[in-house]
């Protein structure tokens, strides 16, 4: 069976969606039966750097623009190629012959509409519907997200996988403190601190965040700074208004997207990790701070309590009061924390991305 996978992104960018991609053509890659070729697609070839596995033939876009790529690009290979199936990691599917099939990572468009710009919403609304409905099947990456398209949809359930991410652990491990805090001292924070890793985007719901915690610096907690990880977004300027006006621009650091080794010294240093999200398919962050042994404050929203387990303190992610109690209770509770950190690694078990990429490899041979 010929197999082509869309990595557009793959070895570009830092996102849960790359992360999920790379990871599966890692294991496929290692699995790969004699009677399968896999192809992967990336933007100038830069999968490859990620997954340089000799059982995987890597092959460029030529440019950046996603609808380029499929619109252009994809069908020219699948032509050349002969390809018997098509994994695409976006709800777009391009319109030839082989066998199609799409990952819904996100209905974020759906339950957070104003976390998109209006034309990226519709765009959004049109094509997922249509993706769903026209693959041949569809994955997914948590049994809520799920649901949500068999109902939205009305695609069969019967046609939809749960495809969980994971995490690499040998990545993602406690690291020892020295290690830890030298890892942090590169980024230039000296301070102990709380962290969020994420896109600054509108619906990671970041505002309450900031909130929270100048509530907790009103009522005397200055001992600890805030960590913001990861890429800017629609949400940046806005947010770093809401930092100055709270006087906190010394006190919370954003220092970027950062590689998978420089977030597990970020876990492994930080006090606890907080995902305030208004809306999340599943919350690869979750599974990575726990991972590190980092305790976890996780909102009730979507899939993250399917992903925490019980093992992360859940929050009502509109309750800037509330977040600044959990915030609080974390810091003062030492016991807690142990507790959060031992069921967190527990929780890690149910996850592996061998697992997934089997179910992935499954669905491949099914079609």
């Amino acid at each position: 069976m010929r197999i082509g996978i869309d990595a557009h992104y793959v070895g570009v960018r830092e996102g849960g969606n790359e992360r999920h991609f790379e990871n599966i053509l890692r294991c496929l890659g290692r699995v790969a039966g004699a009677d399968d070729e896999y192809f992967a697609f990336s933007y100038r070839g830069a999968a490859r750097g990620r997954v340089p596995n000799g059982a995987i033939t890597h092959l460029p876009f030529r440019q950046r623009s996603v609808v380029w790529q499929r619109a252009v690009e994809l069908p020219r290979y699948c032509r050349q190629l002969g390809l018997d199936v098509l994994h695409v990691p976006f709800n777009f599917l391009p319109a030839f012959s082989c066998r199609k099939i799409v990952t819904i990572h996100d209905l974020s468009f759906l339950h957070v509409p104003d976390a998109h710009a209006p034309l990226e919403r519709l765009r959004l609304i049109l094509l997922t519907r249509l993706a769903a409905r026209w693959a041949d099947r569809v994955l997914t990456v948590s049994n809520v997200v799920k649901r949500d398209i068999a109902e939205r949809y009305k695609v069969d359930a019967a046609r939809i996988t749960v495809t969980p991410n994971a995490v690499d652990r040998e990545v993602f491990r406690p690291l020892s403190a020295d290690v830890a805090r030298a890892a942090v001292r590169a980024l230039g924070v000296e301070a102990p601190f709380l962290l969020f890793v994420g896109a600054l985007q509108p619906h990671k719901n970041l505002s309450v965040l900031i909130e929270a915690y100048a509530r907790l610096r009103g009522r005397g907690r200055g001992d600890h700074h805030l960590v913001l990880a990861g890429r800017s977004g629609r949400a940046s300027a806005q947010l770093f208004r809401l930092v100055h006006e709270q006087g906190l621009d010394a006190v919370i650091h954003h220092v970027g997207e950062r590689a998978p080794a420089a977030l597990a010294g970020l876990y492994s240093a930080a006090t606890a990790l907080v995902i305030p999200s208004l809306y999340e398919s599943f919350g690869i962050p979750v599974l990575e701070a726990m991972s590190c042994g980092c305790p976890v404050l996780s909102s009730w929203a979507g899939a993250l309590p399917e992903v925490c387990g019980g093992a992360g303190l859940l929050f009502d992610p509109r309750d800037a009061d509330a977040l600044a109690a959990h915030l609080e209770r974390v810091l003062d509770d030492a016991a807690l924390r142990a507790d959060l950190a031992r069921r967190g690694l527990a929780n890690c078990e149910r996850f592996s991305w061998e697992r997934t990429a089997a179910i992935v490899e499954t669905v491949y041979h099914s079609l």
